[in-house]
């Protein structure tokens, strides 16, 4: 058989340049990875521990719902006993339904509401400070300001990195 030489039969420019876009991409995505260290605002931290208390607040409330259900049903499981047993409450129908609308207006109240993010945002600048004297609500706050921060900076380092690779790739 007679091959022709001249032909080029790989495709080492469509692969280093498919290599080279996909660098581009990840680095940009790697370097986004540093907004993870960006500073954080005291009106951010104060937005993000009130929306933790919130969905700590639901939480409870549904294990509660759980909780009376299974009380009327009379099998209230061992969990459900702990759980009672921790927030305070007696395994009571009314008991429970207090604790439900007292967990409510505690997310609800514009007074509360207000008090509560007054303490996060009196509290910010000693939880910037010392991450030890940071309490579950505040922990979980800043880690989830962080972690946010990491993925919309990956996110956007690694678009802005391909869309780099394709302007500089580009054939003319």
């Amino acid at each position: 058989m007679n091959y022709d030489a001249s032909v080029n039969y790989g495709s080492s420019a469509q692969t280093s340049t498919r290599a080279k876009r996909i660098g581009a991409t990840l680095l940009g995505g790697m370097l986004g990875m540093t907004c993870y260290y960006l500073p954080i605002s005291k009106d951010t931290f104060v937005n993000t521990a009130f929306s933790v208390t919130r969905k700590n607040a639901e939480n409870d409330i549904k294990i509660l719902t759980q909780a009376a259900e299974e009380i009327h049903k009379n099998k209230l499981s061992d969990e459900n006993r702990i759980f009672l047993r921790r927030l305070g409450v007696a395994e009571t129908l009314d008991a429970i339904g207090d604790k439900c609308k007292a967990l409510r207006e505690s997310v609800t109240d514009s007074d509360t509401v207000k008090a509560l993010k007054k303490r996060f945002a009196d509290n910010f600048k000693k939880y910037r400070k010392d991450a030890s004297l940071m309490d579950t609500v505040a922990a979980k706050a800043m880690s989830t300001i962080k972690w946010n921060g990491f993925k919309w900076g990956m996110g956007i380092g690694a678009v802005l990195g391909a869309a780099l690779s394709l302007v500089a790739t580009r054939d003319n």
